[in-house]
Protein backbone atom coordinates (compact mmCIF):
# COMPACT_ATOMS: atom_id res chain seq x y z
CA UNK A 1 0.00 0.00 0.00
CA UNK A 2 1.28 3.26 -1.09
CA UNK A 3 0.04 6.73 0.77
CA UNK A 4 1.16 10.71 0.62
CA UNK A 5 1.75 13.36 2.66
CA UNK A 6 4.00 16.46 3.44
CA UNK A 7 7.16 16.64 5.12
CA UNK A 8 5.67 18.65 7.52
CA UNK A 9 2.05 16.39 8.51
CA UNK A 10 4.66 13.01 8.34
CA UNK A 11 7.44 13.63 10.49
CA UNK A 12 8.08 10.40 11.87
CA UNK A 13 10.95 7.37 11.30
CA UNK A 14 8.18 4.86 12.31
CA UNK A 15 6.80 4.56 8.68
CA UNK A 16 8.63 4.18 5.72
CA UNK A 17 9.20 7.46 3.71
CA UNK A 18 10.34 8.65 0.14
CA UNK A 19 10.88 12.02 -1.02
CA UNK A 20 9.37 12.74 -4.48
CA UNK A 21 10.61 16.14 -4.73
CA UNK A 22 13.21 17.71 -7.30
CA UNK A 23 15.62 18.89 -4.35
CA UNK A 24 15.23 15.28 -2.66
CA UNK A 25 13.25 16.65 0.48
CA UNK A 26 16.21 18.41 1.99
CA UNK A 27 14.99 22.18 1.94
CA UNK A 28 12.72 20.37 4.63
CA UNK A 29 16.49 18.48 6.33
CA UNK A 30 14.72 15.27 4.83
CA UNK A 31 17.61 12.98 4.00
CA UNK A 32 15.84 9.26 3.43
CA UNK A 33 14.64 7.35 0.43
CA UNK A 34 14.01 9.35 -2.74
CA UNK A 35 12.40 8.51 -5.75
CA UNK A 36 13.56 11.57 -8.09
CA UNK A 37 11.87 9.69 -11.05
CA UNK A 38 8.65 10.97 -10.18
CA UNK A 39 10.14 15.12 -9.42
CA UNK A 40 8.28 17.34 -11.62
CA UNK A 41 11.20 19.18 -14.46
CA UNK A 42 11.93 22.35 -12.93
CA UNK A 43 10.97 24.27 -16.14
CA UNK A 44 7.05 23.61 -16.44
CA UNK A 45 7.23 23.91 -12.54
CA UNK A 46 8.30 27.72 -12.66
CA UNK A 47 5.93 28.66 -15.12
CA UNK A 48 3.02 26.44 -13.30
CA UNK A 49 4.57 28.69 -10.16
CA UNK A 50 4.87 32.14 -12.07
CA UNK A 51 0.61 31.35 -13.27
CA UNK A 52 -0.59 31.47 -10.17
CA UNK A 53 -3.02 34.54 -9.26
CA UNK A 54 -2.90 35.13 -13.93
CA UNK A 55 -4.91 32.46 -14.81
CA UNK A 56 -7.20 30.25 -13.48
CA UNK A 57 -6.49 27.71 -10.59
CA UNK A 58 -8.17 25.44 -12.80
CA UNK A 59 -6.56 26.21 -16.06
CA UNK A 60 -2.86 26.27 -14.20
CA UNK A 61 -3.17 22.99 -13.04
CA UNK A 62 -4.26 21.53 -16.24
CA UNK A 63 -1.07 23.00 -17.59
CA UNK A 64 0.82 21.10 -14.68
CA UNK A 65 -0.64 18.03 -15.21
CA UNK A 66 -0.41 17.86 -18.76
CA UNK A 67 3.34 18.68 -18.59
CA UNK A 68 4.01 16.69 -15.67
CA UNK A 69 2.39 13.55 -17.53
CA UNK A 70 4.67 13.87 -20.70
CA UNK A 71 7.56 14.42 -19.56
CA UNK A 72 7.56 12.59 -16.23
CA UNK A 73 4.89 10.04 -15.68
CA UNK A 74 4.66 8.40 -19.65
CA UNK A 75 7.93 7.65 -19.29
CA UNK A 76 7.14 5.39 -16.34
CA UNK A 77 5.36 2.11 -15.91
CA UNK A 78 2.87 2.50 -13.16
CA UNK A 79 2.78 -1.12 -12.06
CA UNK A 80 6.77 -1.26 -11.80
CA UNK A 81 7.19 2.18 -10.06
CA UNK A 82 4.36 1.19 -7.80
CA UNK A 83 6.49 -2.09 -6.54
CA UNK A 84 9.65 -0.18 -6.31
CA UNK A 85 7.66 2.43 -3.49
CA UNK A 86 4.70 -0.25 -1.98
CA UNK A 87 4.68 0.47 1.68
CA UNK A 88 6.00 4.18 1.07
CA UNK A 89 4.78 7.70 2.04
CA UNK A 90 5.20 9.50 -1.04
CA UNK A 91 6.72 13.07 0.70
CA UNK A 92 6.83 16.68 -1.27
CA UNK A 93 6.18 20.39 0.76
CA UNK A 94 2.55 21.42 -0.13
CA UNK A 95 0.08 20.86 2.77
CA UNK A 96 -2.67 18.43 2.03
CA UNK A 97 -5.11 20.50 0.90
CA UNK A 98 -3.12 22.16 -1.81
CA UNK A 99 -2.10 21.52 -4.96
CA UNK A 100 0.89 18.85 -5.59
CA UNK A 101 2.36 16.79 -8.03
CA UNK A 102 1.88 13.99 -5.26
CA UNK A 103 -1.86 14.40 -5.63
CA UNK A 104 -1.12 13.50 -9.30
CA UNK A 105 0.64 10.16 -8.99
CA UNK A 106 -1.93 9.15 -6.71
CA UNK A 107 -4.71 9.39 -9.14
CA UNK A 108 -2.16 8.19 -11.72
CA UNK A 109 -1.98 4.82 -9.38
CA UNK A 110 -5.53 5.04 -9.38
CA UNK A 111 -6.61 5.24 -12.82
CA UNK A 112 -4.33 2.74 -13.86
CA UNK A 113 -4.10 0.34 -11.52
CA UNK A 114 -7.97 -0.16 -10.41
CA UNK A 115 -8.82 -2.25 -8.25
CA UNK A 116 -5.22 -4.54 -8.01
CA UNK A 117 -4.21 -1.97 -5.10
CA UNK A 118 -5.44 -0.39 -2.10
CA UNK A 119 -6.31 3.05 -3.07
CA UNK A 120 -3.43 5.78 -2.61
CA UNK A 121 -4.51 7.99 -0.33
CA UNK A 122 -3.40 11.13 2.18
CA UNK A 123 -2.37 10.53 5.20
CA UNK A 124 -0.73 12.07 8.54
CA UNK A 125 0.81 11.88 11.47
CA UNK A 126 -1.15 13.00 14.32
CA UNK A 127 -0.26 12.79 18.38
CA UNK A 128 1.38 9.82 17.64
CA UNK A 129 -0.93 8.05 15.01
CA UNK A 130 -2.27 7.97 12.00
CA UNK A 131 -4.82 9.79 10.01
CA UNK A 132 -6.46 9.44 6.53
CA UNK A 133 -7.09 12.82 5.08
CA UNK A 134 -9.78 14.20 2.79
CA UNK A 135 -8.97 12.77 -0.31
CA UNK A 136 -7.47 15.54 -3.20
CA UNK A 137 -6.55 13.22 -5.84
CA UNK A 138 -10.01 12.30 -7.08
CA UNK A 139 -9.99 16.00 -7.66
CA UNK A 140 -7.73 15.84 -10.20
CA UNK A 141 -8.47 12.58 -12.02
CA UNK A 142 -10.46 13.75 -14.32
CA UNK A 143 -8.12 16.13 -15.50
CA UNK A 144 -5.39 13.73 -15.66
CA UNK A 145 -7.95 11.33 -17.68
CA UNK A 146 -8.26 13.94 -20.02
CA UNK A 147 -4.75 14.52 -20.21
CA UNK A 148 -3.99 10.85 -21.30
CA UNK A 149 -6.67 10.47 -23.57
CA UNK A 150 -5.11 13.67 -25.39
CA UNK A 151 -1.73 12.22 -25.04
CA UNK A 152 -2.25 8.61 -26.11
CA UNK A 153 -3.28 6.46 -28.63
CA UNK A 154 -6.77 5.11 -27.42
CA UNK A 155 -6.41 1.88 -28.87
CA UNK A 156 -10.60 2.10 -29.46
CA UNK A 157 -10.98 2.43 -25.90
CA UNK A 158 -12.39 4.49 -23.76
CA UNK A 159 -11.01 3.60 -20.09
CA UNK A 160 -7.53 4.84 -19.44
CA UNK A 161 -7.00 1.85 -17.18
CA UNK A 162 -8.35 -0.46 -20.08
CA UNK A 163 -6.11 1.06 -22.75
CA UNK A 164 -3.17 0.58 -20.83
CA UNK A 165 -3.73 -2.98 -19.70
CA UNK A 166 -4.15 -3.81 -23.64
CA UNK A 167 -1.06 -1.60 -24.00
CA UNK A 168 1.03 -3.89 -21.80
CA UNK A 169 -0.69 -6.94 -23.65
CA UNK A 170 0.71 -5.42 -26.90
CA UNK A 171 4.52 -5.06 -25.11
CA UNK A 172 3.76 -8.54 -23.86
CA UNK A 173 3.72 -9.76 -27.76
CA UNK A 174 6.14 -7.86 -29.22
CA UNK A 175 9.13 -9.24 -26.27
CA UNK A 176 7.54 -12.74 -27.22
CA UNK A 177 8.05 -12.15 -31.07
CA UNK A 178 11.75 -10.89 -30.28
CA UNK A 179 12.90 -13.40 -27.83
CA UNK A 180 11.91 -16.17 -30.52
CA UNK A 181 13.56 -13.99 -33.05
CA UNK A 182 16.65 -14.29 -30.99
CA UNK A 183 16.40 -17.84 -29.82
CA UNK A 184 15.29 -19.92 -32.70
CA UNK A 185 13.54 -23.28 -31.37
CA UNK A 186 12.73 -22.19 -28.18
CA UNK A 187 9.28 -21.10 -26.95
CA UNK A 188 7.51 -17.97 -25.25
CA UNK A 189 3.68 -19.07 -25.13
CA UNK A 190 4.00 -18.20 -21.78
CA UNK A 191 4.49 -14.66 -22.40
CA UNK A 192 1.64 -14.95 -25.14
CA UNK A 193 -0.71 -16.31 -22.99
CA UNK A 194 0.44 -13.55 -20.35
CA UNK A 195 -0.15 -10.99 -23.28
CA UNK A 196 -3.94 -12.27 -23.84
CA UNK A 197 -4.92 -12.55 -20.21
CA UNK A 198 -3.67 -8.69 -20.04
CA UNK A 199 -6.01 -8.40 -22.97
CA UNK A 200 -9.51 -9.56 -21.96
CA UNK A 201 -8.38 -7.34 -19.03
CA UNK A 202 -8.87 -4.65 -21.06
CA UNK A 203 -11.99 -5.93 -22.23
CA UNK A 204 -13.39 -6.31 -18.84
CA UNK A 205 -11.97 -3.06 -17.98
CA UNK A 206 -13.64 -1.36 -20.31
CA UNK A 207 -17.02 -2.86 -19.93
CA UNK A 208 -17.12 -1.93 -16.31
CA UNK A 209 -16.18 1.60 -17.01
CA UNK A 210 -19.18 2.01 -19.40
CA UNK A 211 -20.93 0.31 -17.22
CA UNK A 212 -19.99 2.98 -14.70
CA UNK A 213 -20.58 5.93 -16.79
CA UNK A 214 -23.91 4.97 -17.37
CA UNK A 215 -24.88 4.88 -13.61
CA UNK A 216 -23.33 8.48 -13.25
CA UNK A 217 -25.80 9.47 -16.36
CA UNK A 218 -28.58 8.28 -14.44
CA UNK A 219 -27.22 9.80 -11.15
CA UNK A 220 -26.48 6.33 -9.40
CA UNK A 221 -23.29 6.92 -7.26
CA UNK A 222 -20.38 4.20 -8.28
CA UNK A 223 -17.21 3.48 -7.56
CA UNK A 224 -14.89 5.67 -9.39
CA UNK A 225 -11.87 3.27 -8.37
CA UNK A 226 -13.24 0.74 -10.82
CA UNK A 227 -12.03 2.50 -14.31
Amino acid sequence: MISTSSYKNFDTNLYRRCSISGDRGHNANFFGDCFPELAPKKDFWQKWHDNIGKISEEENARYYIEEYYKQVLSKLDPEMVYRKLDHCTLLCYEDSDEFCHRHVVAAWFNLLLGDTIQPVVEIAWEDGKLVRLDDVSSKYSEILEDVIRSNEKMCGFTSVRARYLFDQGEKLEAEASQKELDNPGVSYDYMRQAACYRRCDADEAEAQYKAAQKMKAKGVKTDDKKD
